[in-house]
């Protein structure tokens, strides 16, 4: 049975997943239509590499891969005791914002 945690859907700030915000990327995309940096610079400015930052500048990119991974997910799927672990931890993650009170 799963704990009261697990239904706790986490906002960007807190979900250790997400490595740019929305706010980010917006402004990533704005900086790279000025002309003035390069994907390289851009990935050393918000500490992300240079795939992330083309992801966000090119949608038809981040189409492309969304697809490629949604038909090979298996390919990237990880050992069922890793899995676990992972779980666990994101399950004691929760419950310190939870008792935190951040969430």
């Amino acid at each position: 049975m799963g704990a009261i945690v697990d239904k706790i859907k986490l906002n960007e700030k807190y979900d250790r997943r997400i490595k740019l915000l929305q706010d980010d990327k917006k402004k990533i995309k704005e900086l790279y239509e000025t002309g003035n940096y390069s994907l390289n610079d851009l990935a050393k400015k918000y500490n992300v590499s240079k795939k992330t930052i083309h992801l966000t500048v090119n949608e038809n990119a981040k189409k492309k891969n969304d697809e490629y991974i949604k038909n090979n997910w298996k390919k990237f799927q990880k050992p069922k005791e890793t899995r676990t672990r992972i779980a666990a931890d994101t399950r004691n993650y929760k419950r310190e914002l939870l008792e935190k009170g951040l969430i």
